[in-house]
């Protein structure tokens, strides 16, 4: 039960779910938390090749084009720029749907998905008193989130044979990748750290076992956590949060080398691709990401993403791909030999495990520089934001701002080590919470220039 004393910007009684606009924003709500728990397997929810996520973004569409914001949801510079990356994503993906069919534009949702955004403005446009209902929706989720995820976590981990299969699908029902479980531990950590949420030992102690677990599994998935975690603190100046966070880690340290001890000789068949929970990983992860850790595992997984990326660098910035990129549908990983054909138990490779790579690779030096000016017109149009609310003292939009803000860097920092946006599970969560951004920016600004 939400604690009725918290207070959001605009204070209003949470919107009906009556009109189309509603539905939509619950529906949506409905996919979001589906891929947050469940992960891949909700992804195939669905019948093929329209899945759950197809489905809400043609749903969305339908409500977008019904609004009575369309023009007024591409009027700030972050959605314009967005417009100028879908249309020449869109250039680069239209010549190769001949060829490589469907696969072209599943490469293609990296930047496509941004339709969600659009989506999401036009509805806060619309109706402002859904910032209110959408934050009371999320303190719901991140707190159920929180609590049972180290559970759902270990079950992925350690029970994975038992997990039945998606029908029609080559992937468990339940398969949470440790970034994209990153990634939500710090939205819901900084969503207290904002204010808008009280929390408890329980609640701290979940939270940390989690993100020590997820940490374990890779640098991108431990920077996606502590990164934006750190910044909310210092931005709200709760630095007493962040030290018993500090003081319970190796506590959970101390108690996941215990579970190691009795756990530690399972290995699942089917997962022999995937790190162990292990808390000398979590360590070697911090050591490698500064320097050179001495451990096998993160010296060579660093090492491999280094000598693909070095080869669309000298491609694209030094190479004859660098107005156009290779275009989305061709298989990355085949073309610059970078496929694991001797472990047929791993899912098969297309993106280089860095969104910004990946863009680079596809869309060329235009696109890659497109999606730069993009991700700095929208963080500059937050923390200008959040600063002019902080100025007037409006304490509920600056840390409205930074929970986003967070959120959203907690993204691009598991993308940038990781498959994340190009696939639905975080890529629709993206999306969503840059039109969120975007329209609580726009909402805000007109709130404030608005006479009275």
């Amino acid at each position: 039960m939400i604690d009725s004393s918290y207070s959001y910007p605009l204070r209003m009684a949470t919107v009906s779910s009556g009109t189309l606009g509603d539905r939509w924003l619950l529906f949506a709500a409905f996919v979001l938390a589906g891929y947050a728990f469940i992960g891949k397997g909700f992804a195939y929810v669905g019948l093929p090749p329209i899945y759950i996520g197809e489905i809400a973004y043609l749903t969305g569409l339908v409500v977008f084009l019904r609004s009575r914001c369309i023009v007024g949801s591409f009027a700030s510079l972050p959605a314009v720029l967005l417009t100028l990356n879908i249309a020449w994503v869109l250039l680069r993906t239209a010549p190769f749907v001949s060829t490589y069919g469907v696969e072209a534009l599943r490469d293609s949702v990296v930047i496509m998905y941004g339709g969600f955004a659009f989506i999401v403005v036009a509805l806060l446009l619309e109706d402002p008193r859904r910032i209110d209902t959408i934050l009371r929706r999320y303190d719901r989720f991140s707190r159920t989130f929180v609590l049972i995820m180290p559970f759902l976590y270990v079950i992925d981990r350690y029970l994975v044979d038992y997990i039945p299969q998606m029908p029609n699908a080559n992937a468990p029902i339940l398969e949470v990748r440790s970034g994209e479980v990153a990634v939500h531990l710090a939205g819901a950590a900084a969503f207290a750290l904002a204010g808008f949420c009280r929390v408890g030992w329980r609640w701290l102690l979940a939270i940390c076992a989690t993100a020590v677990m997820a940490a374990s599994q890779g640098r991108g998935a431990m920077l996606a956590f502590f990164v934006p975690v750190i910044v909310a603190a210092v931005f709200v100046g709760k630095a007493r949060v962040v030290a018993r966070i500090v003081v319970l880690i190796p506590i959970v340290v101390f108690a996941a080398m215990t579970v190691e001890t009795t756990f530690g000789e399972y290995h699942s068949a089917s997962s022999t691709a995937e790190r162990s929970i292990d808390p000398h990983q979590l360590v070697d992860n911090v050591i490698s990401t500064f320097t050179e850790s001495g451990s096998r595992q993160g010296e060579s997984t660093k090492t491999w993403r280094l000598d693909w990326w070095n080869i669309i660098v000298a491609d694209t910035l030094f190479g004859p791909n660098f107005w156009t990129g290779r275009g989305f549908g061709l298989n990355l990983a085949d073309a610059d030999g970078f496929q694991d054909v001797d472990d047929p138990t791993r899912p098969v490779l297309r993106s280089p495990h860095s969104v910004h790579m990946t863009i680079l690779a596809r869309a060329g030096v235009p696109g890659v520089t497109l999606w730069f000016a993009f991700i700095l017109a929208w963080f500059g149009a937050m923390l200008r934001s959040m600063q002019i609310a902080r100025q007037r003292g409006q304490v509920e939009w600056s840390r409205l701002f930074l929970f986003v803000t967070c959120y959203v860097l907690s993204i691009l920092v598991d993308a940038a080590f990781d498959v994340a946006i190009e696939g639905p599970m975080i890529g629709i969560w993206f999306w969503c919470l840059i039109g969120f951004g975007i329209g609580t920016v726009m909402v805000y600004r007109a709130g404030r220039t608005a006479p009275g």
